[in-house]
């Protein structure tokens, strides 16, 4: 008896003793909210955040397309735009080492030879995943299931996320046009230039050289027409890649009525591929345009055609005080426009006759004074023959004399204006004010604006800023790359939203230096233009 007892008291404890050897050895962990923040890469690190959410399933990452720069993803596979995607807040139990991480049922897992690499997967001490993800020029919506795997004191624990992105591509595309190049022209003596067909010649006298500002070139739109609206040039194209033998000084400029000067690289690019399929780039507010491809053939040595003597197109002409006039100067033989030097007229003695009537600056004649002066112009050729031309008649009219006794606000239109010391380009220059600045201008007269300092500008730079003026809803276009527009006229308004450089708007009135829009929002007047 005893032993039987012994025997189910044995078989007692055994029974006792199996519901812990069969306990519940897993941990499957879902339905959470996780903290989700996705980074750009940028330089083989972590770049800025672009978005993030906190306790979130799901999370929204807009991102500029054209600015994001292409990273290396693998030896032998292509170079995307890439971003990463961190998502934290995984169990605290998943503390041992591991690389069981799966998305969408696959090990998470990259090239060896890309950058992120090191980045990618678990992090135990911040209990979250990193994986990469590509940005699209279309953007796109998807949903990860994210698994995270591991086994702590015989436990194996697993746990999946769930979370939705969606991608926004904020970069806005314009139409895609055809520009044509319809003239070029040297600022160079020392080289001419000249397109047949697909190919712009650089004719120059000596050795090729690089010259600054040296070529100007028009440009006509789709329709054949002069560019009306605001145009910005940017970086010219070639097989070489950015830029080209033919260049813009900076990464980008307007346009001066549909023209645009350019540098010549010419000693640096010699016989390169950045002398090949030369691209010429121009943006507006509602298009991009393009030239077609040009070769730039660079030609040494070559001494110009004789023009045989040299004219003026017009024999008179008449402007009114303070009006630029540019001349135009002709090839006798060539029957060709040429950049010549011009002169007012003088006596025998070479004293000038009259030369309080003009100006000249440079190329253009200016009216000071009315009255009656000659000028004259003188070209020398590249091989050193120089001719003076016969004189021709400006007559100088009364113009515009404003002497207001109260100082009267202007706008600058040139991209730099002169200040000077006194009514006329031989007055030594005081110091410059840039496009957009305002100055209070005290009168005018002859072609001078006198301002509230004393000092002198050419008025034909400035144009008249009238406060609390009602401006019927002219259109005007944004000249800066971001224009900040907000709710009342002062930067201590909050911000409505952002202009590009190139955007129209309808301005109704114009106060203390801000544009009201006929949308009841406002801008900064100096940075906007006809």
């Amino acid at each position: 008896m005893k032993k039987t007892l012994a025997i189910v008291l044995a078989l007692a404890m055994v029974l006792c003793m199996i519901p812990a050897a069969f306990a519940d050895t897993s941990k499957t962990i879902t339905d959470k909210s996780y903290d989700i923040t996705a980074y750009r890469w940028h330089e083989k690190a972590f770049g800025d955040e672009l978005n993030s959410a906190p306790k979130a399933n799901s999370l929204t990452v807009k991102y500029n397309y054209e600015d994001e720069d292409k990273d290396v993803t693998g030896r032998f596979t292509e170079d995307k735009k890439m971003a990463l995607v961190k998502v934290a807040g995984f169990d605290a139990d998943l503390n041992a080492d591991t690389d069981e991480v799966y998305i969408d049922g696959k090990k998470l897992e990259v090239n060896t030879d890309a950058e992120y690499k090191s980045y990618i997967g678990y992090n135990k001490d911040q209990k979250s995943v990193v994986f990469p993800v590509e940005l699209t020029k279309a953007g796109y919506t998807d949903t990860y299931l994210i698994t995270v795997k591991s086994t702590v004191g015989g436990v194996a624990i697993t746990e999946t996320a769930k979370v939705t992105l969606k991608f926004e591509n904020t970069s806005s595309y314009k139409n895609a046009k055809t520009a044509t190049i319809s003239k070029i022209e040297s600022k160079e003596k020392g080289m001419d230039a000249y397109i047949v067909g697909s190919k712009i010649y650089l004719d120059f006298v000596a050795e090729a050289k690089n010259l600054a500002d040296s070529l100007e070139l028009t440009f006509k739109d789709e329709n054949g027409s002069l560019f009306k609206a605001v145009t910005w040039a940017s970086e010219t194209k070639s097989k070489g890649g950015a830029g080209a033998i033919i260049n813009l000084a900076g990464k980008e400029d307007k346009l001066d009525g549909s023209k645009m000067k350019y540098s010549v690289d010419a000693a640096t690019h010699k016989e390169t591929d950045y002398r090949k399929e030369v691209v010429f780039n121009l943006e507006t507010s509602g298009a991009i345009y393009e030239t077609k491809k040009y070769d730039v053939v660079v030609r040494e040595n070559v001494v110009e055609t004789d023009p045989k003597g040299i004219y003026f197109a017009e024999n008179t002409k008449t402007i009114r005080v303070g009006e630029s006039y540019t001349p135009v100067v002709m090839g006798v033989a060539t029957n060709k426009k040429i950049n010549a030097d011009i002169f007012i007229g003088t006596r025998a003695d070479n004293t000038p006759v009259n030369n309080d009537v003009l100006d000249i600056d440079g190329s253009a004649v200016i009216g000071t004074k009315e009255g009656v002066a000659f000028i004259y112009a003188k070209y020398a050729t590249n091989d050193n023959k120089v001719y003076d031309s016969s004189s021709m008649k400006i007559i100088v009219t009364a113009g515009e004399v404003v002497d207001n006794s109260d100082s009267t606000t202007y706008r600058v239109t040139a991209s730099s204006l002169n200040v000077r010391k006194g009514p006329g380009t031989s007055y030594a220059k005081a110091y410059s004010l840039a496009n957009g600045q305002t100055v209070k201008v005290a009168s005018i007269a002859n072609g001078w604006a006198k301002l509230s300092d004393g000092n002198y500008v050419s008025a034909q730079y400035l144009v008249k800023v009238s406060d609390n003026a009602n401006t019927n809803g002219d259109t005007m276009y944004v000249t800066c790359r971001t224009l900040n527009v907000r709710k009342g006229p002062g930067t201590s308004y909050a911000k409505a939203g952002t202009l590009s450089r190139g955007n129209a708007v309808k301005v109704v009135r114009v106060a203390n230096g801000w544009a009201e829009l006929d949308n009841g929002t406002y801008v900064s007047y100096k940075y906007l233009s006809k």
